[in-house]
Parts: C-alpha cells; structure tokens; sequence
C-alpha cells in the first residue's frame, strides 16, 4: 500500500511526541476513512506523500500535545468561552471579507491560522506578533501564486477556517486533497464529538490570550449546524448567500489550485461535478438544520449587498448581533473595504464550462436554495 495505516501513524506520532494519551473522541474512524480514501481516489504526484503524509501525524502529534498541557494546567477546563459569531455558508459568497472585517474588532477572539496550526503552547497576549509560529505562518503566505491571492484574501491574525482543528479530529471537510470517497463520509458523518473537542482545543488557545467572545468562520460549517450548536449553546449564525451558478465554478477553480499536484493531468470535470454535488448537499442539510437549531439564530447576508453597500451590511450585522460599532473600529473596517474592493488583487478567472457545468444546470439543481433565500442571479 502507498500510505501508511492508521496504526502506524498513531505509533509514529506517539514516538515523536513522548506521549500516548489522544484525548476523548473518535477520530479513528476519520483517520482510517481519509487514508482508505487517498487510496482509492487520489490521484497525487508520489513526491507529495511525505508532505500528506506529514499533515496526518502533525495532527496526531497536536492531539497528544494538546492532552499533555491539560495533565499539566487543569484549569484549563475552566476558561471561558462566549457566543461565537458563526460566519458561514456557501463558499465565494462574501464570507472571508466579512470575516476579515469583524477580525478587526477587539472584543472579538479570533481564530487565526497559525494557532491552529500547532496550538501548544496556546499563545499569549502581548506576544503573538513575534510568535515564530505567526512568522512561519506568514512566510508560507508570501510564496502564494499571484493567481491564488486574486481569488483568496489573506489576513494573519483573522479568524479562519478551522480545518486544523477539525482536523485534528480527522472530521474536517479535506477539500485539500482528492478524497472525493471520504467527503462523501464526511458529509454524513456525525460530528457531535468533534465539535466537542474542537470546544476543548479553543478553550486551551483562548486560555492566555483574550477576549472570551469568539469568532469563528467556515463555509463547511453549514453540513453540521446541530453537531456545532451542541458545542456552543450560544452561537448565533451570520449566513451569506450568492447565485450558485457564480459559487459552484469559482470555488471549484480555487479547490483546483489547491489540491497538492497530480500524477498526470487532473480530471477537473470531475471535480466539478464533485463540488457541485457537495456543495448542493451541504445547503440541503443547512436549510433542515438550521429550521431546527431555530431560525431566530441566523442573520442572512447576500452577497451583493455586501459588494453595493459594504458599511451598510456591517452596521446591520451589529445591529442583529446587538453589539457596538465603535467609531474607531467602524474607520478600520471601512478602510479595510476600500482597499479590499473587488479586483483590488487582481482579477479570478474562470467559467463553468471548464468544469463540465453550465450554468442553467447549477441553478437547476440549486433552484431550492434559490427560492428559499431569495438569491439574486447574477450576469
């Protein structure tokens, strides 16, 4: 077999940790479905093995590491955690620039990238711009193609994706590799328990570094609304929206770029029928969901609201949220907005001809999300 089992990896990290306790959950089964899946599906270079490879027992390695600094520091247990602010919805739809705006809002707790990345020792106030895990996280930003910068906006200390930490549960999306068995898993996978431990991870990170009211944002956070708010009773929910025929083709085309190279050419029509079909599942989930979560709960965001009426869109949001703009904090953000225009870092190209769509048939399969939030189509 090209990838290692599950056993091995556990070993490896063990051996390179000092430690043996996992901590609570199963993320076995996760483990062991991911690697089955880079197995069957995977269509990588073999000189990425030891990069992918080195991902999995990372992960494995914070596990471990995240159980011993609580052996040695239990009132952990006892930070507090507030809200969060769940930014989410269909991805492209407006949901990193929003996300990006209220990071720059003090009483938000952010959930950064580079933390995730190795989360012990948690990070401390006062400290986290020499933080050497910051400035690796920032190097690594720096070598970025020019194309993925025009289709992804970077900021270091904004919340972000938590793909690490969901990661570490070995329940998270995976839209970084070509593991279309495993999403197919994952999206009916029950992530009661990783949320869970996604609650123990935050609370060690916030543990030196306030706020206690955090901000979190993922569009893959729509496939388990309940599974999260069993996490964090608390949560309220900002959802964006946009045409799908816009959405479908452009995250595909991010995703491609993405995705580790190839043994030979990737099959991008695949891939987007691939996302196509994830993305349509996960809204029909999101809309059942989120009827029972309760619809007081979520404050929807249409994307072109947002592009025509930035500062507006803000305010509304804390207005819903019931939190004050400050009006130093609202100047950083509207200086935020003019220089994070669309285009302002250059243009994403794409169609969805190139990914074997149409756009007739992506609003045709995603006529339901349509209709139910009332999305504007787009030229």
């Amino acid at each position: 077999m090209r990838y290692p089992q599950p056993h091995q990896l556990l070993d490896a990290a063990a051996a390179e940790s000092g430690h043996t306790d996992f901590g609570p959950g199963d993320f076995r089964e996760g483990l062991t479905v991911l690697l089955d899946s880079l197995e069957r599906d995977g269509d990588l270079d073999p000189a990425t093995d030891a990069a992918v490879v080195g991902d999995l027992r990372r992960r494995l390695v914070n596990r471990l590491q995240v159980e011993a600094y609580y052996r040695e520091h239990p009132e952990v247990e006892d930070v507090i955690v507030e809200g969060p602010v769940d930014i989410n919805g269909l991805p492209r739809t407006g949901t990193t620039a929003l996300a990006d705006m209220l990071s720059l809002d003090p009483q938000f707790r952010c959930l950064r990238g580079w933390e995730q990345h190795r989360p012990v020792p948690p990070p401390v106030a006062g400290g986290e711009a020499d933080d050497p895990r910051r400035q690796a996280f920032i190097r690594m930003h720096e070598q970025r193609p020019a194309a993925q910068a025009a289709m992804h906006i970077f900021e270091v200390d904004a919340t972000m994706e938590d793909t690490e930490i969901l990661g570490m549960a070995f329940r998270g999306q995976q839209m970084t590799l070509p593991v279309a068995g495993y999403r197919s898993w994952w999206r009916r996978a029950d992530l009661t328990e990783a949320y869970a431990y996604h609650r123990r991870v935050v609370k060690l990170l916030g543990s030196k570094s306030p706020p206690s009211l955090w901000l979190f944002k993922a569009p893959h956070h729509k496939f388990h609304l309940e599974a999260l708010a069993n996490a964090y009773p608390d949560v309220r929910f900002v959802m964006t929206h946009r045409d799908p025929a816009k959405v479908v083709p452009s995250y595909t085309s991010l995703v491609s770029t993405i995705f580790p190279p190839a043994a030979g050419e990737r099959d991008l029509c695949a891939l987007g029928r691939e996302v196509s079909v994830h993305l349509r599942e996960g809204m029909q989930r999101a809309i059942a969901e989120r009827a029972r979560v309760g619809e007081d709960r979520f404050f929807d965001v249409h994307h072109h609201e947002l592009v025509a009426d930035p500062r507006g869109t803000v305010r509304r949001v804390y207005e819903w949220l019931g939190l004050e703009l400050k009006p130093d904090v609202a100047q950083t953000i509207f200086d935020w907005q003019d220089a994070n225009a669309v285009g302002a870092k250059g243009a994403h190209r794409y169609t969805a001809d190139q990914f074997g769509l149409s756009v007739d048939e992506i609003r045709s399969d995603y006529d339901f999300y349509i209709r139910h939030f009332d999305v504007a189509k787009e030229d």
